[in-house]
């Protein structure tokens, strides 16, 4: 049985697929090339059209299981056969790579392998091709690459718990935003959506929402004889995508670049948060230790100089229901604020970005992608003083005051990422 364990990153699952296509390579005799959520996968030349396989994404980490069976390591005695050697290095990574001048943005394995790997008795007639999965039976086979980080903020050993400050629904942190290549289908020519630029940096939230308040004795000892006490008050509270950076009253002073960088943010943003609002972003350039905050992206600042950018921001009430702000509200709070919105490429409905022509075609949905991928990406950053390629654009899809957000990386930024991990560099948004 395939499952999804419950904590998958939905970004970071295998997919059942089958080929439905296949090209030579343009220059290597016993290698093919294949189409998998619009995306280019290198093959060797015993894959045939009809064949059914399983897709792992880039950055994802294969079980030493499975890469055993399949003597896929590079490093013969990691195999079940020594001698066969394989191509993948000893963390099990899966890799943007170039091959002979071809791209190649994922690795597949026959579905016969796996099964026969984790010794499973469903025959390969009774599994749906596109069902995604990290888990067969009760094993884990594949997860996201991370490097592993001491984050010296949480390490609390021996220390006296803390009680926490937030206020059940009041607090809610980013969200991911899925692969556009998994998810294109999802878009409908008549729904409104927004391009915007996907910027390299690490991501903050700000909110003005309601928190315990800290009782003196003499509220406590009337709380204790069932007076109403008011337990609550408006207070900021901010952090990363996965961590709340002061939920308790008392806060660890070390993070990860030596100081809080998000405290930082919040004092610049308060002054335009009413409260119940929260703001969502992205900060890039600088550390004020003249550190980037991420390698080889300036975004025009100079050493020492931060720049936030806002691409979100919600209103949350006293009972905990949120609404969003459409992509024009929280663009006009930015100007109305002096804020920076993320840079916006284009809003308006599908049919509009891609013509009713192309809408009336059968494959327009690879239309749309080959028009982004070629539009924004793999190109040099066009903020950054240092030539580096830009991460790619965000999607976002609103509706009813909630939205969907997809992104799109560009195959010279994932080289880079890539690269970047290759050198142990740590991913910012792991760490924080």
């Amino acid at each position: 049985m395939i499952t999804k364990s419950e904590k998958h990153n939905p970004n970071y699952l295998a997919k059942v697929v089958e080929i439905k296509e296949l090209r030579k390579h343009s220059n290597a005799d016993r290698l093919q090339m294949t189409s998998i959520n619009f995306q280019d996968v290198i093959l060797g030349i015993n894959a045939q059209v009809g064949d059914i396989y399983v897709f792992f994404p880039i950055e994802c980490e294969i079980s030493d299981k499975l890469l055993s069976y399949t003597n896929s390591y590079r490093h013969g005695h990691l195999n079940k056969d020594v001698n066969t050697l394989g191509f993948f290095e000893d963390n099990g990574r899966v890799r943007a790579v170039k091959l002979r001048g071809e791209r190649s943005m994922g690795y597949m394995i026959p579905l016969d392998e796996v099964n026969k790997c984790y010794n499973s008795k469903t025959p390969i007639s009774e599994y749906e091709v596109g069902e995604e999965f990290d888990m067969i039976d009760d094993e884990v086979i594949m997860k996201k690459y991370q490097i592993e980080v001491k984050n010296v903020a949480q390490a609390r050993l021996g220390k006296k718990p803390r009680i926490s400050r937030l206020v059940e629904g009041q607090v809610h942190l980013h969200v991911d935003t899925e692969n556009l290549r998994n998810c294109v289908y999802e878009i409908k020519p008549d729904d409104q959506i927004s391009i915007t630029y996907k910027l390299h940096g690490t991501s903050f939230w700000v909110s003005n929402v309601l928190v315990k308040r800290k009782l003196n004795l003499i509220e406590k000892a009337l709380k204790a004889l069932r007076f109403k006490i008011q337990e609550t008050e408006y207070d900021f509270v901010y952090g990363s995508r996965k961590v709340v950076k002061n939920e308790y009253e008392t806060q660890d002073k070390q993070d990860f670049y030596g100081y809080d960088l998000w405290c930082d943010i919040k004092d610049e943003l308060k002054d335009s948060l009413p409260k119940g609002y929260t703001i969502y972003g992205e900060c890039v350039g600088y550390t004020k230790n003249g550190a980037m905050i991420q390698s080889g992206y300036d975004y025009g600042c100079d050493q020492g100089q931060k720049k936030i950018y806002v691409y979100r921001i919600t209103i949350t009430n006293e009972d905990g229901l949120v609404y969003n702000l459409t992509t024009n509200e929280t663009k006009e709070f930015c100007e109305r604020n002096n804020l920076n919105y993320v840079p916006l490429f284009f809003i308006g409905k599908v049919n509009e970005l891609v013509g009713d022509e192309t809408i009336q075609e059968e494959n327009w949905y690879t239309r749309l992608v080959k028009y982004l991928e070629l539009e924004y990406t793999d190109k040099d950053c066009f903020l950054c003083k240092n030539k580096v390629p830009e991460e790619g654009i965000v999607v976002r899809k609103d509706f009813a005051h909630q939205f969907t957000a997809y992104k799109l990386k560009g195959f010279r930024f994932l080289e880079f990422e890539t690269s970047e991990l290759d050198k142990g560099v740590v991913d910012l948004e792991s760490a924080n």
